[in-house]
Parts: C-alpha cells; sequence; structure tokens
C-alpha cells in the first residue's frame, strides 16, 4: 500500500503511486511501482553544494478530551472485559461533537473493538473515508486496522492531529449485501481515535450509519467514565439541558473557587476545566433548567492522558461486591497495576473436582486483563466439600487446595498465588488450628500443584494479621522458605498507633527474622495496609498523608511490592470502620455515573506519577526528617517530611528544585549559593530537580 499525504492531512491509499507533499506543498517527492529514482555520481555533485536543510513537523499538540460512558446509535462496542475503553470521546472531534476512543492496554490481538452494518453491492467501486488520529506527540503505530467486505486497510503512523485517510476498493463480484465496518485491534491500542466514517460509490450516500458518532444515548448529567484526570483529560462529558451552563470547583485543600461558563448543545458535550490545575477539587456544575449537580474529580500532572501504571503498587478490592463493579477500570485510572481479591473455594467448587466460576470474578477479572491489570489472587478459605470451611485441615482437603489453587492459575491473569488470608489470626475450624506447622503443608500443596505449570508464577505465604514475628519465625523453623517466593503480612500497627512511619522497623524486623532462623530472605509483599476515614480515623487528606508517608518507608525498607487496602469504600456509612479505607466512594451520586474519587485517590495517583517507575536508591533522613531518594541524576525525587513539627531542611543543589505538595501544588525553589532550605511538616513533599528548559 502507498500513501499521498495532501496539505490538508488528508491521505489517499491506493496500490502503484504515492505522492508526498511535505511541509505545507513545498517539496514533493514521487516514486513510482516498477521505477528507482537514479542517484547522482560523485563527478556530477558541485562542491560547493551544501546539504539542504531537513523539514522536520514541531510535535503534534495532544488536546484536552475526555470519554463518556454511553453508547453509540447503530454501533456495536467490545464488552469491557475485552477491550479496555471503547467509548464516546468528546473535546476534539474531527467533526462535529463526538468521536470514538479506543484504548487497549493489554497486547491482545485480532479482537473487533467497534463494528457497524454496511451494505454493499457486488463489483462495484466505493471509498472508504476515515478521520483518525493517536493521542501522542509523535507519529506511531496505531495498533488498529479497519476492515469491510473482506478487506483490511491498514494506517499509517499517527499523533495527536487529525488526518482523513480514504482507501479505494472495489467490493467482490460475490459480496452479499449485509456487511460490517469494523476496528480491529492488531496489539495494544492507546489513545486511538476515530470519526467522521465513510463508504460511498460515486455519487451516493454515506452507507455507514451515524459514521460521525453523534448519535448516543447517555443517561442525563457528568457522564465520564472516570472521574480521575490528567492534564491531558481535565474536562467533563455531560449530558445536560441546552443553553448556557455555570460550573465551580473548590480545592479540596482550601482557596477560593476557579469558575466558568460554557454553552450545553447536543446530547453529549465538553466542559473543559479550564483552570483548574492539578489536586483534588470539589466541582459543581448548574445547568439552564436549574439543575445543581456536584462530584468530586482529581486531576494529575502526568505525561499523557491517563495515569502509567506502576507494577509496585496494587489495591485491595472485592469485585464479588456491587461497589466494586468496574475494578479494572478503577484501579487502572489511579495508576495501580495489580488488585489482590479473594477467589473463594466454596464459590468456584461446589461439586468435587469440578470448577464453575463465579461470574462476578469471570467478568471483573476479564475486565481487568483488558486493563493491563494484573491479579493477585487471594485462595481463600476451606471449603465443607472436604471439611472444615475456614481452611483445609485434613490431607484430602490440603491437596484438593493445591488443585484448585492450580485451576485458579489455569483461569486466570496472575501476577501471584496468595496462600490462605491472615490464617495467624483468623479463628480457625480445623483440628491443628493456626499453628505456622499447619500452614506449611498447605502452602506445599499449592507449589506442588501449580510450579510445574507456572514455574515463574510467584507463590506468596504468610498473609499474616499485622506482622506476627513469633508465627513467621515457627513458620521459617518448619520449613516455610522452602515453600514462599515472596513472604506477606498485613502492618496494621501503622493504623493502630496512628503513626504511618511505624513500617520501617516492621519491614527492617520481618527481613532480620528470616535471616536469623532461616539464614536467607525472600522478597516482602505488604498485601495489605491501609488507614480509614470513618470518625475514629483519619481525615480524609491525612489518609492520603500517611499513605505517601508509610509506602515510601515500606519501599525504602525492602518491600517490593504494596497492596493498599482498599479501593473502594465498602458501605456509604461514613461510621463504619471497615468500611472506610477505601479510595473512592461507595456509590455514584446524583447524576453522576462515576464514582467520586476521596483525596486519597488523588495522593496515590500523585505519588505513582511523581515516582514513574523510579527505584529506590538511599536514605538521606536525619534525627528531625525523613528523605528518601527515589531515582538518580537528572531524574531524582525525594519524598520529605519532618517526623513532629515543622523543621528546616537544607539541600544542597546548584539547579531550581520543583516541590510538590500533597494538595498538588507546585513551587520552583532556586538555590542560594547552591543550596536549597525548605520547611517540612508531617505532610510530605516530593522535590525534583528541574531541567535547564524548565528552569528558562
Amino acid at each position: 500500500m502507498m500513501a499521498l499525504r495532501a496539505t490538508k492531512k488528508t491521505i489517499i491509499i491506493a496500490s502503484a503511486v504515492t505522492v508526498l507533499l511535505v511541509g505545507g506543498g513545498a517539496a514533493a517527492a514521487m516514486v513510482i511501482s516498477g521505477q528507482q529514482a537514479q542517484p547522482r555520481t560523485e563527478a556530477s555533485r558541485s562542491p560547493e553544494a551544501t546539504p539542504e536543510p531537513v523539514a522536520t513537523e514541531p510535535p503534534a499538540v495532544v488536546p484536552v478530551t475526555n470519554v463518556a460512558r454511553a453508547s453509540i446509535d447503530a454501533w456495536t462496542l467490545a464488552d469491557r472485559g475485552v477491550v479496555g475503553t471503547v467509548l464516546p470521546e468528546v473535546g476534539d472531534a474531527a467533526q462535529g461533537a463526538v468521536s470514538l476512543r479506543v484504548d487497549a492496554p493489554a497486547d491482545d490481538a485480532d479482537i473487533i473493538a467497534a463494528s457497524a452494518p454496511v451494505a454493499l453491492a457486488p463489483d462495484t467501486e466505493y471509498t472508504l473515508s476515515v478521520s483518525v488520529r493517536v493521542l501522542a506527540e509523535e507519529k506511531t503505530e496505531t495498533g488498529v486496522r479497519l476492515t469491510a467486505a473482506g478487506q483490511t486497510f491498514t494506517l499509517p503512523e499517527l499523533d495527536a492531529d487529525w488526518e482523513t485517510i480514504e482507501f479505494p476498493f472495489t467490493s467482490a463480484a460475490d459480496q452479499a449485501a449485509a456487511s460490517t465496518f469494523d476496528v480491529v485491534l492488531s496489539g495494544a491500542v492507546r489513545g486511538f481515535g476515530i470519526d467522521d466514517v465513510s463508504i460511498t460509490a460515486a455519487g451516493g450516500d454515506n452507507l455507514v450509519p451515524n459514521g460521525s458518532f453523534e448519535a448516543v444515548q447517555t443517561p442525563a448529567g457528568i457522564v465520564n467514565d472516570s472521574l480521575i484526570m490528567t492534564d491531558e483529560s481535565a474536562l467533563l462529558a455531560v449530558s445536560l439541558a441546552e443553553g448556557p451552563a455555570q460550573w465551580s470547583a473548590t480545592s479540596t485543600a482550601g482557596g477560593e473557587p476557579i469558575t466558568g461558563e460554557f454553552g450545553s448543545a447536543g446530547p453529549l458535550s465538553a466542559l473543559p476545566l479550564t483552570g483548574v490545575s492539578q489536586g483534588h477539587y470539589a466541582v459543581t456544575v448548574n445547568d439552564s433548567s436549574g439543575r445543581q449537580i456536584q462530584t468530586d474529580v482529581a486531576v494529575i500532572d502526568a505525561d499523557g492522558f491517563s495515569v502509567s501504571q506502576d507494577g509496585r503498587f496494587g489495591v485491595g478490592s472485592h469485585v464479588e461486591k456491587d461497589p466494586f463493579i468496574g475494578t479494572g477500570s478503577l484501579a487502572a485510572a489511579i495508576g495501580f497495576a495489580e488488585v489482590r481479591n479473594d477467589i473463594s473455594w466454596e464459590r468456584n467448587e461446589k461439586v468435587a473436582g469440578q470448577y464453575v466460576w463465579d461470574q462476578n470474578y469471570v467478568r471483573e477479572f476479564e475486565r481487568m486483563h483488558a486493563n493491563d491489570v494484573k491479579l493477585l489472587g487471594l485462595v481463600v478459605y476451606g471449603n465443607r466439600l472436604y471439611g472444615a470451611r475456614k481452611a483445609p485441615g485434613n490431607e484430602e482437603a490440603i491437596q484438593a487446595y493445591g488443585a484448585y489453587a492450580k485451576a485458579v492459575a489455569d483461569r486466570f491473569d496472575l501476577v501471584g498465588l496468595e496462600v490462605l488470608n491472615e490464617f495467624n489470626h483468623r479463628e480457625n475450624d480445623t483440628a491443628c488450628g493456626p499453628a505456622p506447622a499447619c500452614y506449611v503443608p498447605i502452602a506445599q500443596s499449592v507449589r506442588d500443584h501449580v510450579s510445574t505449570a507456572y514455574p515463574d508464577l510467584p507463590i506468596v505465604t504468610g498473609s499474616t494479621a499485622l506482622y506476627d514475628s513469633e508465627w513467621f519465625s515457627g513458620f521459617w523453623q518448619a520449613g516455610g522458605m522452602a515453600v514462599t517466593d515472596a513472604a506477606s503480612y498485613h502492618p496494621y500497627e501503622s493504623w493502630i498507633n496512628r503513626d504511618a512511619d511505624l513500617i520501617a522497623g516492621t519491614v527492617q524486623q520481618s527481613y532480620a527474622d528470616m535471616q536469623e532462623v532461616a539464614g536467607e530472605t525472600r522478597p516482602v509483599w505488604v498485601t495489605e495496609m491501609g488507614f480509614p476515614t470513618h470518625y475514629d480515623g483519619v481525615s480524609l487528606l491525612e489518609q492520603g498523608q500517611m499513605m505517601v508517608r508509610n509506602q515510601a518507608l515500606a519501599f525504602a525498607n525492602g518491600v517490593e511490592k504494596y497492596f493498599w487496602y482498599d479501593l473502594v469504600n465498602d458501605t456509604p456509612d461514613p461510621a463504619a470502620g471497615e468500611a472506610n479505607f477505601g479510595l473512592y466512594e461507595n456509590a455514584p451520586r446524583a447524576d453522576v455515573v462515576a464514582l467520586a474519587p476521596k483525596p486519597g485517590a488523588f495522593a496515590q495517583a500523585l505519588m505513582i506519577t511523581q515516582l514513574r517507575d523510579k527505584a529506590f536508591v538511599s536514605d538521606e533522613s536525619d534525627d528531625t526528617t525523613t528523605v528518601e531518594v527515589f531515582g538518580s541524576g537528572d531524574d531524582e525525587t525525594r519524598i520529605a517530611w519532618a517526623k513532629q513539627g515543622e523543621v528546616q531542611r537544607t539541600f544542597a543543589s546548584d539547579v531550581p528544585l520543583t516541590v510538590t505538595d500533597m494538595s498538588g501544588q507546585t513551587q520552583s525553589v532556586v538555590p542560594e549559593d547552591g543550596e536549597v532550605t525548605l520547611t517540612l511538616g508531617a505532610s510530605p513533599v516530593f522535590i525534583s530537580s528541574e531541567s535547564e528548559s524548565e528552569s528558562e
């Protein structure tokens, strides 16, 4: 296939001739099939000739866009357990107000993301025309191909500028009248947009129904698929009464509200949050009918239209409960790469040896995979088919438990298998009890059944309530090291004592116990840890502050993975302690389709974005301040706070430092005599060096 690109960014894909116009028509190159340009000989070159400067296009400007949870008339969109996002997009359509966005971070191929019916005549010349783009500054592969009437149309590399591409084709002599136009995934897809789709014969009408995606079905109100946004997606997708509307956004950290107006038109439109910088906000929208809608949103300064996921960060979920529907999307929006969830033995094996998977697990775990979110499968508990309900308590049950763990690994996309939950703490209904010597055979059964088929799948053991030093010492003495790829525990000592910094000593003790008793160590995964926001807990803002301190110290002391508990509030009751560990509210607010993020969700997304896969490098703490360094050189980020009160801390630097606080606000601090002095308090800050281009 060859392409013609014109100054109006129209590309005609033909089969024989390619004409490329560059720089608004200033230069042209033609390649004709079967012919080659003849190079000049050395003798023919002029010695005075100087190379012509090569024209390069500036990076494309990525527009502010976002997607709405709505259906599109006449189009079939892939289920969200198959493709992460196939939804109408607003903010910068090629035509009208709406286009179609496809985000599919999982590297799955040959999946139809969107399809529309078309009726074609046999042996007839048609032109397929589409406007397409990828939300990227530089040209990139789309990961998408288009098909119609049995023919495949290959897209060129694209950037964030809309390009109209035309594909002339002739239908087959035996073409059936009923056919489809399909958007097909060839692999991972990020930020692909398509609009203004048409298939026409000469002088004929467009055969693709609703080819500009303007006809949509959506509930009224704020219909964003997610209320966690980046600076490239900071707008509200709204379905409001037509006419003028007013909005305001007030930072949770305080300050004057930011206000604005816009005109609502059509079934779906974009409300830009102009002037809203990074932070967590309470937003109010008033439309021309008198309706008022309120929700919270979070905005993150990130490299792209979404928060990049980081494999160190995971979160607990309960997909068997209705508030956790859409866990894969909810987790990915914050930047979590992994989710820990129960996979109840009794739910899935109700007849001995037969596994019938609970549809809540199937639906939600597939949606996690579609969002490139891995599952830490927590294999719980016992099964009354084999005796005890709370844990396997005899040899038959232990072997059946191991076989069930293998079936879980066969069925789902896992990052690890965790053996039982808080075995040391739960009331036990087996004859053996909760002793570590009773746990070793259970873990051994999982290893025996799973590791041959999945040698690289970590078996995660321990999963204790708190860090139980005595229990773990007994476990290592009983041979636990041989059945362990990663050791896990739930260091709620930090929550019980309202001291986020306690985790440092907890992790150090866990490694010391391993080394002392077993003479070797395994990686530590914190598979539960959180701070609840109920009446006797921490404040909404303190939850995020304690999270950042706790996670920073966990990683600084050798924790490999950290799973926050948990993703969503379990109930709407603000006084229920166990129910308010979540990062999202329990249910959508009136006239809002997405769950509102709590300030803790913003704090987690901020930390993930600030670290951007930077490994822990060093500890620079002193008697009054804690400073943990991640990354190195120009890519270095410090997380710093004072242990008590406000303390001044001086950092050596020859360039300005960017300081980001927990509200998301940033300031540039210019060094004096090679030093920057900052005032640190209980709320941590992120400190990074500005590049020369940033400081100019």
